[in-house]
């Protein structure tokens, strides 16, 4: 039995690949409700709004940071996402919404984001 190789994924903003990204989590929800009748549990469901949540974690070097992070969770202004998996991207529109800078004394300095949106349909 031959072993088979399992791939990183990638993270890209504009123009080209996240370098210094550690981690990323894609979280995609269509908030479906179920829905009860009086005489009938789980008769069916109703249709949510889709939601996506992208956080990722990114280490910063000696040179700066990769993004300026901090404007991009400060301003309102809409960016894409693109997560790549081997055999498709998924990708995201939406803005930053949280940071979480990381200092310890022993480490690399360490930048937690989220980033919220909708997952665009392929097409």
């Amino acid at each position: 039995m031959t072993q088979e190789i399992f791939s990183h994924a990638r993270i890209a903003m504009g123009n080209g690949d996240l370098v210094y990204v550690t981690n990323v989590k894609y979280d995609l929800t269509d908030n479906s409700k179920l829905v009860h009748t009086l005489r009938k549990k789980g008769a069916g469901f109703t249709q949510g709004t889709e939601d996506t949540n992208l956080t990722f974690d990114a280490v910063i070097g000696e040179n700066g940071e990769e993004a300026d992070w901090v404007q991009l969770v400060k301003k309102p202004r809409p960016e894409q996402i693109r997560v790549k998996i081997p055999g498709r991207t998924i990708t995201v529109d939406g803005k930053f919404s949280a940071l979480s800078l990381d200092m310890p004394l022993d480490s690399e300095i360490k930048v937690s984001l989220t980033f919220i949106g909708h997952t665009v349909d392929d097409s």
